[in-house]
């Protein structure tokens, strides 16, 4: 199915690299959808609050980051209210939509770029690219003759949302990016948020809402 994206919103003016670097740092973890704090120790991480273009209350979210020689592995928690594995509009409930800007040039939403999703609901991963630029729209790397290279597990743990993935630094899929040592990737986050009542509660981002949003990844 095509990935749904969220309603646009006028962007705001944040640089193309916003100056948050995660990395370089070398570890792996678990994907079970716990962000234990003994695997994730040596990822590089921050805490931030996410960016709500719409007005709402800000959800605060730490994301943890860190590869192997093979993977790239991202851990985060959110201060959501609840966790939602269905909704409306949003049938796999809440979730993280992670692009990437595969060339580091600056700007999202290139054809080919790569998209990860992460979800409360099943099926809790998937692999996806940009297929329809300049706009958001993605499509999974299966319907586009590539291969889902990855997983990704979530669950609720105390009073936040506890998401994980790992993906291959380079899988050989067309559709994928391609990391080594000391290469940097730009990458966005955006936070769909799924109401317990099933309705949509609006998407927040890191660093910004914007197609020049970007944070960046240096792999070890």
């Amino acid at each position: 199915a095509v990935l749904v994206s969220s309603p646009e919103y006028s962007p705001i003016n944040v640089s193309a690299h916003s100056g948050d670097v995660f990395g370089p740092t070398c570890g792996a973890a678990t994907i079970d959808g716990v962000v234990n704090a003994v695997e994730w120790s040596s990822a590089s991480r921050q805490t931030f609050q996410m960016y709500s273009p719409g007005g709402a209350d800000p959800f605060t979210a730490t994301l943890y980051v860190m590869n192997s020689g093979d993977y790239l592995y991202l851990g985060i928690t959110i201060n959501d209210d609840e966790f939602s594995t269905v909704g409306t509009w949003l049938p796999q409930g809440d979730g993280f939509r992670i692009d990437f800007d595969n060339d580091h040039s600056g700007s999202l939403f290139a054809l080919g770029d790569d998209v990860l999703d992460i979800f409360a609901g099943s099926p809790q991963f998937q692999d996806a690219y940009i297929y329809n630029p300049p706009t958001k729209s993605a499509r999974s790397d299966i319907e586009g003759g590539g291969t889902s290279d990855g997983v990704g597990a979530a669950s609720r743990v105390g009073g936040l949302n506890h998401f994980e993935l790992r993906h291959p630094l380079c899988s050989g899929d067309s559709l994928d990016f391609c990391l080594h040592p000391s290469d940097t990737v730009g990458f966005r986050l955006e936070y769909l948020d799924a109401e317990a009542d099933g309705s949509f509660g609006g998407s927040q981002f890191f660093p910004g809402s914007g197609n020049t949003s970007e944070a960046d990844i240096v792999i070890g």
